[in-house]
Formats: structure tokens, C-alpha cells, sequence
């Protein structure tokens, strides 16, 4: 089986390559869906107070994301403290998907966001990295209502610049879905 893992940067276009190729029927994985699911457990939930404290509670008394946003960006201790109780879960589930998935699949696709930043290349055959005109970058990240952050949220991550000298692949989302999807379907007659 080959385990083919997408990754990028901030708004470059690794979900909406991950859900094409979900819709033609590849078995895929999402890190940034696990997190999401792991934020909604108590057990999780509790953990992140008793670790990170009642400053990232919101109004209603709920873990409020744009406040761990926040103290990711201000404080590199934080963002280890957080990654010290999502990583270790985050691979487990992505270990889990892959030794589910050897015995009936050919290909797999996972979307890893901080492939590189957690070192866990080795875990794939190949890389696949979504890139996009930086300026493009910004306009995502701002309609995801993240502009504030943009800049210091890019500067936490690896240049992407470097990440595609990493790639096997190089996937520019720049371009409409049809003619993305169209890209894709031409890379996977390869395989």
C-alpha cells in the first residue's frame, strides 16, 4: 500500500485536495478532523484547563479556539504544552487509520499540516505538498477571519518555500476546483 501524505501551509489548499480526493474515492485522514474531534471530549477538555488554565475559557465557559490561537502565538511554551497533549493522540489515530487501511487499500491519503514540524515523514512514501501564491495565502487567512495572526501564525510553521524542496510533489491550488480536480486526475492515472 502506498501511504501518500498532504501537507502545506496555513490556507494553501490541503483540505480542499484531501475532499477531492475523498470524492474519488481514496481513503483519507484528516489531523486537523482528529483534533476536532478530540477538542469535543471531556476527558481532552479538562486536560487543556488544567494544562493551559481559565484564560482560554470564552464568555460562555466553553475552551474558546481564537484564545489558544492567541497564547500559541504569544508563547512558545504554550504551544509545546498543547502539543504535548494533542501529537502523541493525533499519531496514534493516524497509525490506527494506516494499519486499518494496508489490507483493503492500494493508496492512502492522509492531510498532515505539520508533517515536517513533528518529523513524521518516514511515515509515508511520499509527500505531496499544496502550495499557493503567498498573497492568495493571505486573502484565505483573512477570510477565515485569522488576518490578525496571519503573519505570526505563518512564522510558526516551516517557510513553505522549504517544504517544497522536501515534496515529492508539488500541487499549486491557485487555480479553479474544476481545473485542481482535473491536476489530480492526471497525477493519479501515474499510479
Amino acid at each position: 500500500m502506498k501511504k501518500i501524505a498532504i501537507t502545506g501551509s496555513v490556507a494553501t489548499g490541503k483540505s480542499t485536495v484531501l475532499n477531492i480526493l475523498k470524492k474519488m474515492g481514496f481513503s483519507t485522514f484528516s489531523c486537523d478532523e482528529v483534533v476536532k474531534k478530540l477538542y469535543e471530549k471531556a476527558y481532552i477538555q479538562n486536560k487543556i484547563l488544567k494544562t493551559l488554565g481559565k484564560e482560554i475559557l470564552g464568555e460562555n465557559g466553553k475552551i474558546d479556539k481564537k484564545k489558544i490561537l492567541e497564547k500559541i502565538i504569544e508563547d512558545p511554551l504554550f504551544k509545546k504544552k498543547l502539543e504535548k497533549i494533542f501529537h502523541p493522540l493525533v499519531k496514534k489515530a493516524l497509525l490506527n487509520f494506516i494499519k486499518k487501511e494496508e489490507k483493503k487499500e492500494k493508496i492512502i491519503f492522509a492531510e498532515v499540516p505539520l508533517l515536517f514540524e513533528v518529523g513524521w515523514e518516514d511515515l509515508f512514501d511520499e509527500i505531496w505538498v499544496i502550495s499557493c501564491d503567498e498573497n492568495l495565502q493571505k486573502k484565505r487567512i483573512a477570510k477565515k477571519g485569522l488576518k490578525e495572526w496571519g503573519e505570526k501564525l505563518l512564522s510558526l510553521q516551516i517557510p513553505l518555500k522549504e517544504k517544497e524542496k522536501k515534496a515529492h510533489r508539488v500541487i499549486y491550488s491557485d487555480k479553479s476546483l474544476k481545473d485542481l480536480e482535473e491536476e489530480i486526475k492526471e497525477i493519479l492515472k501515474k499510479y
